[in-house]
């Protein structure tokens, strides 16, 4: 079921001539987890604040449970949304313990609030010590306090900004995947914004790219990992060799050899043949594989990434098992096991 939904919502700051957000439209389904990311400007912070009900936008409307809560002049205030946030920097009060800092996040809420924060602070794995103050625990303590304060009023929807930027790469992996638990165990919906395309690979159930203010593609990791509906997605998740091919009735003639392919009769113009390093396969000479001059093997353990280059130096990467062996003057052959085809202009 639908529980939030953003329609043609567009945003413009007084001091800019650009877009921050720009006809962006998307559904979140109750219970997932969304992530919205893209490099700084792309409108992302700009989303979470609009829905949060800090910014109010210049077109568009917001529905979230079946009511409008932003349209034309029409905004609901912020505190009667029944939306919780989880702030960068956590902004738990200083001077107030744990248990406390979760009971003031209560003040509209009726009931036990004691009663109600201890019980939160036991669901994020704060059991025991509810008398200890901010600055005594680790930063991934601090933020499940920031979450169990969010999240004791059961909002409808939980915002978070930049949920993993303050921790070190080694606790990292870990706090992903106790807050992805974390936010499962309670049913809330979420919503949490990154650049960091590993945390939204790892912890969402779909993720929304921005770029510039505009919604590039929303779909699960996998789709948007495997196909990408544009050279920007495509990136955004890492290398994409690019390979520019010219039609036939067979396939395409590109700069690394022959690629027979039956969809290139669909094409009038040059292609971009867009691959990943994983997705081609290092063969034994055949007339009808690809193949390039051996540029550089670079060894990283579990796998090797070889550097190919054709003959005007245009390079590309492939990755294979760390055991294959190369000599510098090999001319190393493979061939695609996936691939995109777009025009090139």
């Amino acid at each position: 079921m639908i529980i939030l939904s953003l329609l043609e919502i567009t945003k413009t700051y007084s001091k800019s001539k650009e877009f921050a957000v720009n006809k962006v439209s998307f559904d979140v389904e109750e219970g997932e987890i969304l992530a919205l990311v893209g490099e700084s400007g792309s409108g992302k912070t700009t989303l979470l604040r609009l829905i949060a009900g800090l910014e109010h936008p210049d077109a568009g409307y917001i529905i979230l449970s079946g009511q409008k809560i932003v349209e034309g002049n029409l905004s609901v205030p912020a505190h009667e949304r029944k939306i919780g946030m989880v702030f960068q920097d956590y902004a738990l009060f200083p001077h107030l313990t744990i248990l406390e800092n979760v009971k003031f996040g209560l003040k509209y809420v009726q009931g036990d609030r004691e009663k109600i924060a201890k019980e939160t602070l036991k669901l994020v794995g704060l059991k025991e010590d509810f008398s200890k103050y901010p600055h005594q625990l680790s930063g991934g303590q601090q933020q499940r306090v920031a979450l169990a304060r969010a999240i004791a009023p059961n909002p409808k929807v939980l915002l978070l900004d930049e949920p993993f930027s303050n921790l070190d790469a080694m606790l990292k992996d870990q706090v992903r995947e106790e807050i992805r638990q974390i936010i499962k165990r309670s049913g809330v919906t979420a919503i949490f914004v990154t650049h960091d395309t590993r945390d939204a690979l790892s912890t969402a159930d779909r993720i929304a790219i921005l770029h510039k203010g505009y919604l590039q593609q929303i779909d699960v990791p996998q789709v948007l990992y495997e196909r990408p509906e544009n050279p920007y997605v495509a990136n955004f998740f890492g290398k994409m060799n690019q390979i520019i091919g010219v039609p036939t009735v067979e396939g395409f003639y590109t700069p690394f050899g022959f690629m027979k392919d039956d969809r290139a009769k669909d094409f009038k113009n040059r292609v971009r043949i867009l691959f990943r390093p994983e997705h081609a396969l290092i063969k034994k000479s055949h007339d009808q594989y690809l193949n390039g001059k051996l540029f550089k093997v670079a060894y990283f353990g579990d796998h090797q990434i070889v550097k190919l280059a054709d003959e005007d130096g245009k390079r590309i990467s492939i990755k294979t098992q760390p055991n294959k062996k190369f000599n510098p003057s090999d001319r190393v052959f493979f061939t695609l096991k996936e691939f995109l085809l777009e025009e090139a202009y």
